[in-house]
Order: C-alpha cells, then sequence, then structure tokens
C-alpha cells in the first residue's frame, strides 16, 4: 500500500508543473524596457501556446492613450501583432489581455520609451 502512494504522490508531482502550467508571454520586439531611436512600427509579442488576445492598450506615461488593435482580431494566436500610430519621444506601456488555450485569463505588458 506504501508503495502503491509513493508511485502515486510521484506521478502527481513529475505532471504538476504540465497541468498547472499557462500559455505566457515568450518574447517581444520592443524587448521590454526597450529604448528605441525611433518610434516602433510594428509591436509584436510571442506566446509559449496559442491565446485568443481580448484587449490591448497603448497609453503614455502621461496617461495619453493610442489607438491599436491586434492585427489577427480575436482569433488564437501564438503572435500577436499591432501597428502603434508614429509616436512621439516619450515612455509607453503596451498592455494586452488573452484568454489562453487551457481557459485561463491571461494578462501582461511592456514597456518601452522612444527617444528625441
Amino acid at each position: 500500500m506504501k508503495i502503491i502512494f509513493a508511485l502515486m504522490l510521484i506521478s502527481a508531482i513529475a505532471w504538476s508543473p504540465v497541468i498547472f502550467a499557462h500559455s505566457g508571454q515568450s518574447a517581444s520586439v520592443p524587448a521590454h524596457g526597450a529604448q528605441l531611436a525611433a518610434p516602433p512600427e510594428m509591436i509584436e509579442i510571442r506566446f509559449d501556446d496559442a491565446m485568443r488576445i481580448i484587449s490591448v492598450a497603448l497609453t503614455s506615461a502621461s496617461g495619453d492613450e493610442y489607438s491599436v488593435e491586434s492585427l489577427s482580431g480575436r482569433a488564437a494566436t501564438e503572435t500577436l501583432q499591432v501597428n502603434p500610430p508614429e509616436l512621439p519621444a516619450g515612455d509607453y506601456i503596451f498592455e494586452w489581455r488573452g484568454i489562453a488555450r487551457d481557459g485561463h485569463a491571461m494578462s501582461g505588458e511592456l514597456s518601452f520609451s522612444v527617444q528625441e
């Protein structure tokens, strides 16, 4: 009986990273915290699994909001791409929200600066 319990415990521990893993942000362009000499032509977030994007937002440090939309719409994608408008020099935060394949709500942000 103890052997069966021990095997069940070892199996549960071994599988727990797989069971509890969620999709997440794996890379971005520009990189988080990047200081850019020119405004980005594209903001791109890559995920380690497909994500259905619910919302995106781009704001400046002073609170100005810039209209942006996911190029994939609300379809599940492994790469979120957004064409930002021409941005003046300053600090920016790009935020996204989505639903992972496993149904969990996910969110993240990316900050970057455009130099003068």
